[in-house]
């Protein structure tokens, strides 16, 4: 994660910030995850899903408390140069902790303008690459994948009306600018990071710049190994593909929020939002297409499709998820379903497939304390998934597995 990234964000997200947003004091839950699977630290989802509430209640008190001249610019300090490398760097550990290797997580800037995560071997990595290369590789991507979640996250909250747009706009803002940006000027080879490994293995960032390191890897895996992979040691195939990743990572940009619109009315009931995304899978990359529907305020139903691609091949995946169901009036439901072909043996030199799933169900215990309090209801959370073997983003473990996570949502 580099600093440069967001400094060349600031006179753009300045500018912006200078925009005054009415305040709404609607009710507003706030979802935590207690203990993931698996239950070591914190995994992605369980990172990403407690980061949003926590930032999203901060947000929220600082526009009560503050003009928007004040509370923004804060947002947007604290965002930058905190919150986004501390979750960014936390989407790299997460894959070290669910293959066994401890590490540390320096989420912030050091005087090469870089946040690191450390304490890994040369022989450990090199053992992962050599004996599991597609963890190797999304051990890359996994920072650019936690910020590709947090901004889907933010934009179903947006689409069902369960967040204001100014409560989101400057995580959502700074972060996708620096999603989009981190993949479009690997492309430049003046702006790129041509960093020289430290001398003390354990001091050295795992991977180094994320694209160009899982872009090598991904043509030359046996080669010598080494971590920091420069602009300057790709390969012609190889910039031609860190050209490809930069130009759907524009992708990124199709979704209303993008120009303060949440979603759109369709009757009196009826409400839908649509866009797109892109990220890096650990065989390759994907494209997705997102649509949201609710009806009543009530049915909140998200469905995607999803273009997963190798250098060989395109292969097909979607899902559905409905968001809180209610289904008694002490309980509700939120499940989901995925499907997806991907490459065989997630291997990015093969036109061979097979299909994978995964089925998942949330229920929601409601809970309706005294009324003199402030919060109006809260519910226990028990989410159980079960996946065939595959990739999905955000679920740690690539093989099949069945998960459990604990958590509480709070109504405000």
């Amino acid at each position: 994660m580099h600093l440069r990234n967001n400094l060349l964000a600031i006179s753009f997200v300045l500018f912006i910030s200078n925009i005054a947003f009415s305040q709404k004091d609607s009710l507003r839950s706030y979802p935590i995850i207690i203990q993931d699977s698996p239950a070591q630290l914190f995994t992605m989802r369980q990172m990403n899903q407690d980061y949003l509430s926590s930032y999203r209640f901060l947000s929220k008190e600082l526009n009560k408390a503050c003009k928007p001249y004040v509370s923004l610019p804060i947002q947007f300090v604290l965002t930058s140069f905190f919150f986004m490398p501390l979750t960014h760097e936390e989407g790299h550990r997460s894959i070290l902790t669910a293959n066994g290797i401890g590490s540390i997580s320096q989420p912030y800037f050091n005087d090469k303008g870089a946040a690191y995560v450390t304490g890994v071997t040369d022989a450990q990595l090199q053992q992962l690459r050599d004996q599991n290369l597609p963890e190797y590789i999304r051990l890359h991507t996994a920072g650019l994948e936690s910020d590709y979640m947090l901004t889907l996250r933010a934009e179903t909250l947006a689409a069902f009306d369960e967040e204001d747009q100014e409560t989101l706009f400057m995580e959502y803002l700074v972060r996708k600018f620096s999603h989009i940006s981190y993949y479009a000027m690997s492309v430049i080879s003046v702006v790129s990071f041509d960093f020289e490994e430290e001398d003390n293995e354990l001091e050295r960032d795992i991977v180094g710049h994320d694209v160009h390191g899982a872009i090598r890897h991904l043509y030359r895996p046996d080669m010598d190994f080494y971590r920091y992979t420069n602009h300057s040691d790709l390969t012609k195939q190889e910039e031609k593909y860190v050209k490809r990743v930069a130009g759907l990572s524009l992708l990124n940009i199709l979704n209303p929020m993008a120009i303060g619109k949440s979603n759109f009315s369709i009757g009196k009931n009826l409400k839908f939002s649509a866009g797109m995304g892109y990220n890096m899978a650990p065989f390759g990359d994907f494209i997705d297409e997102h649509l949201w529907l609710s009806y009543k305020n009530k049915v909140k139903t998200h469905i995607y499709f999803r273009q997963f691609a190798n250098n060989q091949a395109w292969f097909n995946a979607g899902g559905i998820k409905i968001h809180h169901l209610p289904i008694l009036r002490w309980l509700e439901i939120s499940p989901s379903f995925d499907i997806w072909q991907q490459p065989s043996n997630l291997n990015f030199q093969t036109k061979n497939s097979f299909t994978g799933y995964s089925g998942s169900i949330t229920t929601h215990l409601i809970v309706n304390p005294k009324k003199e309090i402030r919060l109006e209801k809260f519910s226990f959370d028990l989410n159980l998934r079960y996946k065939t073997k595959g990739y999905l983003p955000e679920e740690l473990y690539m093989n099949e597995s069945t998960s459990v996570f604990l958590g509480m949502t709070f109504w405000m």
